[in-house]
């Protein structure tokens, strides 16, 4: 196997920068990782020839069931939380109540290709961070992902 780019590496090409671009469509790169006691779930789908999506997912929590707590006001005030902070976070990310009432949230940005590792790591755990915040507003107002 010789290395001269470009050459494959999974589903990326690799070009003589290190720079990374999906290789097919159906085949988009995709990793999960725990961030807070959460799983995220990362894409990297190809758009074009010198473009990408990159797409970013999580289940942040669940609305508390009245079964679990003694707490009459906490499934109450937890929908009222959700409902403010879907105003919020940042206007590229959109939040959404299962019917099992786990609550999701999703983001896509676009990405010049090709990327390096650096850039792509960089964008995603710019994510993490921005996220953190939410996330510690959620655990503390009970809707965490501990909740049966």
């Amino acid at each position: 196997m010789t290395f001269d780019p470009p050459f494959r590496l999974g589903p990326f090409e690799v070009d003589s920068e290190g720079r990374l671009s999906p290789v097919v469509h159906e085949a988009s790169p995709a990793f999960l990782f725990r961030w807070r006691d959460r799983v995220v779930r990362s894409r990297l789908a190809l758009t074009d020839a010198t473009a990408g999506r990159l797409t970013m997912q999580t289940v942040v929590g669940r609305v508390p069931s009245t079964a679990v707590s003694e707490d009459e006001t906490l499934r109450p005030r937890s929908f009222v939380l959700l409902h403010w902070l879907s105003h919020e976070v940042p206007k590229d990310w959109q939040m959404s109540l299962s019917p099992d009432h786990r609550v999701s949230l999703m983001t896509e940005m676009p990405v010049e290709l090709p990327i390096t590792a650096a850039a792509l790591v960089t964008r995603i755990t710019c994510f993490a961070l921005t996220l953190a915040p939410y996330l510690d507003l959620l655990d503390e107002a009970g809707v965490t992902t501990n909740v049966a």
